[in-house]
């Protein structure tokens, strides 16, 4: 499935925007949804790292989340995996003059047959606000 994707612009160098969206447990701090994450080792987010993380959107989930890709100041890849399915989330970054563009997004993988017969509502309204949301989140935070 192709993936959903929304941009913003935060008035922040990338190398700080980078830092806070490669920080996993602080999603918490912008996630529009109750959000426990917790790391499996400790240091910083790298390829391979994995999360364990406890979700609550439409019922309690708990999953894993790993990093799959890592490019510091420009990309940050990670999936998770839930009693929902599997999605691969992503931000890509590009800094021009002390600003920088935030792309966030989300690519569900296969589902249950409940799941793609939501998916069509889902797609069309529930996830891209929801990366609105969390895009909006971010930079509030950011530009605080």
């Amino acid at each position: 499935m192709a993936a959903i994707q929304r941009q913003i612009e935060v008035n922040a160098p990338a190398d700080k925007v980078f830092g806070y969206v490669a920080d996993i447990p602080r999603h918490v701090e912008w996630a529009g949804h109750k959000l426990q994450i917790t790391p499996d080792a400790a240091g910083p987010a790298a390829v391979g790292s994995t999360f364990t993380c406890v979700g609550q959107q439409m019922g309690t989930h708990r999953g894993k989340v790993t990093v799959t890709e890592l490019a510091p100041n420009t990309r940050l890849v990670y999936e998770s995996d839930d009693d929902t399915g599997h999605f691969r989330h992503f931000f890509l970054l590009s800094e021009e003059g002390g600003t920088t563009k935030v792309i966030k997004g989300v690519e569900p993988g296969p589902r249950s047959p409940l799941f793609k017969m939501m998916l069509p509502l889902l797609k069309a309204t529930v996830i891209p606000r929801g990366l609105e949301g969390d895009l909006k989140r971010i930079k509030a935070k950011l530009e605080a």
